[in-house]
């Protein structure tokens, strides 16, 4: 036995259907909204060089994130990543080395005035970095940006160093001693 609702009820469902379809739909925008991560700032370098081909920098409320493509690397080669802070000082003011298959170090974050500065190193809670002589020929390394003074802008220099058979190999990305453009955080 089926009943039918009388037409006058089956316009009501409907209404009230869509209504709460739409309360459903805002509610998800609204909470969409809210969840969404905080966007974050990117540039990438290319670069035609041996090695060093690629490096994406991204700038976030939280990280200043780094991807190279290095290409083949050995062990005992080794990354460091020059990091400017200061648009009105036009070199570095932080540097990072990163060495494949090991640890990053007890005093990672070195404070620097130039590219020749040796500098003095700090502690960098939060400070992450990847690279496997057997994996990927990508190396990654992640900053909080409170290590980097919070700067309201970043660009990156990165350097590689290889090890390789015959003359070791250094090259730079984007050129040498040079920068990638700015990066605001997003």
């Amino acid at each position: 036995m089926t009943t039918s609702m009388p037409p006058a009820s089956r316009g009501w469902v409907r209404t009230s259907i869509r209504s709460s379809a739409a309360v459903v739909s805002a509610a998800l925008l609204a909470s969409a909204s809210v969840l969404a991560p905080a966007s974050a700032a990117t540039t990438t370098v290319h670069d035609k060089a041996p090695h060093l081909t690629t490096v994406v920098l991204t700038h976030g409320p939280a990280n200043v994130k780094i991807k190279a493509d290095v290409g083949p690397m050995a062990i005992g080669s080794y990354f460091t990543f020059w990091f400017d802070t200061a648009p009105k000082n036009s070199g570095p003011e932080y540097k990072v080395t990163l060495y494949p298959n090991s640890e990053i170090g007890e005093r990672p974050v070195i404070r620097v005035g130039s590219f020749a500065d040796k500098g003095k190193g700090t502690t960098c809670d939060g400070l992450r970095g990847t690279a496997d002589v057997y994996g990927s020929e990508f190396v990654t390394l992640k900053v909080p940006r409170s290590c980097l003074g919070t700067p309201a802008k970043v660009r990156v220099a990165v350097r590689g160093y290889y090890a390789v058979p015959g003359p070791n190999v250094i090259d730079w990305a984007p050129a040498y001693r040079t920068f990638s453009s700015w990066v605001a955080t997003g």
